[in-house]
C-alpha cells in the first residue's frame, strides 16, 4: 500500500583497499591535538583576505611561522596544491594561504569511526575519482575539515591505512566504536530479542533479521474498523491516553479515535481531500496530530481539541512519521533515508541518516518512534508476505537489528501500554488489527 523505496545509499558504499598516496603534504597520525597546524615553507609568504592570489593581502610572513588550519579548500577539481588553499589564523589574524606555500602540515588526529560503508577520494566532492571504499566500523583519524569551493557538502581528510583519504562528515563519528556496549551484567534478565538486538554486530548496509514476530508471540490488543466507508488503516500514533489511526487510499479518509483498552471513543472525518496518507503522529509540543503523505512534501494537520485540520509542509519529501519522547524530535522515512526534524511545527531539518538496505524490492512504511528508538517498517511486493521491521537507536542513529513480520501487512508501529512495541497491521478486510509485541522497548536502553 506505499509508494516503492528507491533502495539508494548516497554514493559511499564499499570496502576499503589501500590507496596510493595522494599529491598532498604527509601527515602523521600522532596523539590527538585540538587544531591542525603548518609552517611558512619561506619567508615573504602572503596571508590573503581570500582564497585567491589576487585577492587584499593581510600580513607578510616569515618562514618556519606557525600557522592554525581550520580548513583545506580545493579551488577546483584538482589534487594539485597549487590549487588548494587552507582557511588559517595567524595570532589574531585569520586569512587563507596555498597549500605549496605551507610545509609540515599536521592534522587535528581525533579518532573517529564510519557509520557506513563510505566512499573514500581523491577530493572533498562527489566529483573527484573515487579511489575505493572504507567499511562501516573502520576506525580512521581526522585530520581537518575539507570543501570544494562553492559546494555546502561538509567532509574530512582522514588518515587510515598509512594514507590520506576524503570522505563525506554526515558518516564520520567521534570516538572510536559505534555501539555503546553493554556488559554482561546489563544484559542479565533481558528478553532474549532485547539481548539479539543489543548484541548484533551490525551497524548498516544490509539488513540483519535477528527475531520474527508471529501470531505465537504476538497479541492481539483490539480490532479496529473503520468510520462510514473507511477501509485502509494506514498508520496510528498513541498519545498515552489515546489512540489515533488515520485512514486513507480513494475514499474514506479519516482519522479514529480508541481508548487505551481498544474502546471506539471518535471518528473524525478530514475536511478536505488527502489522497494517500502514509503516516500520523502525536506531537506533545504543539499538541498537533501531523499526518505525512505518501513520498511528498506536503503534511496535513489535525489538532483534536479542536478537531480542525490543516496543511503544512517540510522542506523535503517523506513518508513515514513518528515523534520521539526522549530526544524531542521528529523522524520521517524517505526515500534516501531517515530524516530528522524539529518538533516545534516548523520542521526545521537537522540530519539525514541512511537506511539499512533490507536487501530486497521494498516499499517505503511509517517511521513509529518512542523511548529514544526509531521503527522502520518495509514492506515487500508481496505485502502480506514480506514484511520487516529495521530499529534504530536515536541517539546516533546505530542501527541494532531487524525483525521479521509474519502476521500481514506492516503499516505503523508505537511504544504502548507498559512501554511494549505495537503493530497496526492491516488485513485488507473489514476488520484490522492492532498487536502487542513481545518486545519491551525500555530494555533496549
Amino acid at each position: 500500500m506505499k509508494r516503492k523505496a528507491v533502495t539508494i545509499m548516497l554514493a559511499a558504499a564499499m570496502l576499503f583497499t589501500a590507496m596510493p598516496v595522494l599529491n598532498v603534504p604527509a601527515f602523521t597520525a600522532s596523539a590527538a591535538s585540538n587544531t591542525a597546524t603548518g609552517k611558512v615553507k619561506e619567508s615573504g609568504v602572503i596571508l590573503r583576505a581570500s582564497a585567491s592570489t589576487s585577492s587584499k593581502a593581510v600580513k607578510t610572513l616569515k618562514k618556519n611561522k606557525k600557522v592554525t588550519i581550520q580548513k583545506e579548500i580545493f579551488k577546483k577539481k584538482s589534487t594539485k596544491k597549487s590549487t588548494r588553499w587552507y582557511s588559517v589564523k595567524v595570532g589574531k589574524k585569520k586569512g587563507y594561504i596555498r597549500a605549496d606555500l605551507l610545509k609540515d602540515v599536521k592534522g587535528i588526529n581525533a579518532a573517529a569511526v564510519v557509520t557506513e560503508d563510505l566512499n573514500y577520494r581523491k577530493g572533498p566532492d562527489v566529483s573527484f575519482k573515487k579511489k575505493g571504499t572504507i567499511a562501516i566500523g573502520t576506525q580512521v583519524t581526522l585530520l581537518m575539515p575539507a570543501k570544494l569551493s562553492g559546494s555546502k557538502s561538509k567532509w574530512y581528510r582522514v588518515w587510515v591505512n598509512n594514507t590520506a583519504a576524503y570522505v563525506s562528515a554526515d558518516y564520520i563519528k567521534l570516538g572510536t566504536s559505534l555501539f555503546i556496549q553493554k556488559s554482561a551484567k546489563e544484559l542479565a534478565g533481558k528478553s532474549e530479542l532485547a539481548r539479539a538486538l543489543l548484541t548484533n554486530p551490525s551497524r548498516g548496509g544490509k539488513a540483519r533479521v535477528v527475531y520474527t514476530f508471529t501470531p505465537d508471540n504476538c497479541v492481539k490488543r483490539f480490532a479496529i474498523q473503520g468510520y462510514k466507508n473507511a477501509k485502509v488503516p494506514q498508520g496510528f500514533t498513541y498519545t498515552g491516553s489515546e489512540y489515533y489511526i488515520v485512514y486513507g487510499m480513494a475514499a474514506g479518509q479519516s482519522i479514529v479515535t480508541y481508548s487505551p483498552d481498544g474502546t471506539r471513543t471518535g471518528e473524525s472525518k478530514f475536511a478536505f481531500s488527502i489522497g494517500h496518507p502514509n503516516g500520523i503522529t502525536w506531537d506533545p509540543i504543539t499538541r498537533i496530530c501531523y499526518i505525512f503523505k505518501g513520498n511528498q512534501k506536503r503534511i496535513y494537520t489535525w489538532n483534536p481539541a479542536t478537531n480542525k485540520f490543516g496543511k503544512s509542509k517540510t522542506p523535503y519529501s517523506s513518508s513515514g512519521v513518528g515523534y520521539d519522547n526522549a530526544t524531542g524530535m521528529i523522524y520521517a522515512t524517505s526515500h534516501t533515508g531517515i530524516r530528522v526534524y524539529t518538533a516545534d511545527g516548523t520542521f526545521k531539518h537537522q540530519k539525514l541518516f541512511p537506511r539499512c538496505s533490507p536487501g530486497f524490492f521494498h516499499y517505503i512504511q511509517d517511521c513509529g518512534a518512542g523511548e529514544g528508538f526509531i521503527f522502520h517498517g518495509v514492506s515487500g511486493s508481496s505485502k502480506k508476505t514480506k514484511n520487516q521491521l529495521d530499529i534504530y537507536r536515536a541517539a546516533d542513529m546505530a542501527y541494532l537489528g531487524s525483525i521479521k513480520i509474519t502476521i500481514g501487512e506492516y503499516e505503523s508501529a508505537v511504544v504502548g501500554p507498559g512501554g511494549y512495541l505495537e503493530l497496526l497491521i492491516n488485513t485488507e478486510g473489514t476488520t484490522d488489527y492492532v498487536w502487542r509485541t513481545p518486545l519491551k522497548v525500555t530494555e533496549l536502553k
